[in-house]
């Protein structure tokens, strides 16, 4: 995939919480941001936990953070942390 192609699939298909892209925007400069996952990747893990309809879900290895709130936002509501509404 190269560059262009990789921007036409964001462009089309991500949709990205404004946090997340912000937190996204500013590891970029971090010396080791090549280990945070794509943000398209992030959606597919999103979509994964949705499908299989995770109620938990552990992450080992947590860099900033990014793929666990990705995995997070896709648990149902009734999961005992998240907070009341």
């Amino acid at each position: 995939m190269n560059d262009q192609l990789a921007e036409y699939v964001r462009e089309v298909t991500l949709h990205e919480p404004e946090a997340l892209r912000r937190l996204r925007e500013d590891t970029e400069d971090h010396p080791h941001a090549s280990l945070q996952i794509a943000p398209e990747q992030g959606q597919f893990l999103h979509l994964l936990a949705r499908i299989m309809g995770a109620r938990k879900a552990l992450e080992v290895g947590v860099f900033m953070g990014y793929s666990s709130t990705w995995v997070a936002l896709a648990l149902p509501r009734t999961a005992s942390w998240w907070p009341a509404t």
